[in-house]
């Protein structure tokens, strides 16, 4: 097998833009090189690494899983078998979140359902003088999360821990920001999804019968946390606004707004507490 012939097996899976960067990852050569090497056999050892990236991308492995590691807002994270994805629909949650601190000098911010830690730690890239949180309670995503910590300077702390339950460990108005994507699909929706999504951790993608269980949580326990005038940024899918921001307003949280992604869905809900 050519390289240009395992490039065509892999657009019968991938885009042509995934595949070469599967390509380009499984053999070290960047684009250019790949183009010159087009007729040139796979060793027998890269055939080999080749046919077992192509049979568990066959079976519904995402390419991410495949490749260890992802890209988000120009950062590497390691990613795998039990940790939600980073996408990009998950920036306008962060960009809103750096907005509301520019003002505030080291700002104290938690970031709940952290997973690999994509938003607590571009937070914190972005504002060396945060305190920064990321809360989360699955096995399988703490290890990714406390490598993703390690690699960028282990300057966000987290916290082993359910966040209907641990909300107890955090002070009273002792927050200036609460920033979380949480699971928020219909559990009765999950087994439409693509096959691919599927192969994601059910535990941060079902957000129970309508979708709205930890929002409750967050409105109802994590609240009372900010200071007043603290603010409060929920990534939601692109139904929920209405009933997110009702659940919020319901417990203090003032001049809510709802922000689009680049498709002009809703994706973001923001908010402050009384103050």
């Amino acid at each position: 097998m050519t390289v240009r012939e395992s490039f065509v097996r892999l657009q019968q899976t991938l885009t042509v833009s995934e595949a070469r960067i599967l390509m380009a990852e499984l053999f070290g050569w960047d684009r250019l090189a790949l183009s010159e090497r087009a007729r040139q056999p796979l060793t027998a050892e890269q055939e080999q690494q080749f046919r077992h990236i192509l049979e568990q991308r066959e079976q519904g492995v995402p390419l991410q899983y495949l490749l260890g590691h992802w890209t988000f807002m120009d950062r590497d994270y390691a990613v795998g078998e039990g940790v939600l994805i980073p996408r990009d629909d998950t920036e306008v949650a962060v960009r809103q979140a750096l907005d509301f601190l520019r003002p505030i000098a080291a700002p104290k911010v938690i970031d709940l359902c952290a997973g690999s830690g994509i938003i607590a730690l571009t937070i914190a890239q972005e504002r060396p003088d945060a305190i920064v949180t990321a809360v989360e309670k699955e096995p399988a995503a703490l290890s990714y999360l406390y490598r993703n910590v390690h690699t960028y300077g282990d300057r966000v702390t987290v916290q082993d821990g359910d966040m209907f339950h641990c909300h107890t460990r955090t002070a009273e108005a002792s927050l200036d920001l609460l920033v979380a994507n949480p699971p928020y699909i219909r559990t009765e929706v999950l087994t439409t999804l693509q096959r691919e999504v599927q192969r994601e951790p059910v535990t941060a993608l079902d957000g129970g019968q309508d979708g709205l269980r930890f929002y409750r949580c967050i409105a109802a326990d994590w609240t009372k946390k900010l200071k007043a005038g603290g603010g409060i940024v929920l990534e939601i899918g692109e139904e929920q606004a209405s009933a997110v921001t009702d659940l919020l307003s319901a417990h203090g949280i003032e001049h809510l707004q709802t922000i689009q992604d680049i498709q002009g869905l809703d994706r973001v809900v923001f908010g402050t507490q009384k103050g």
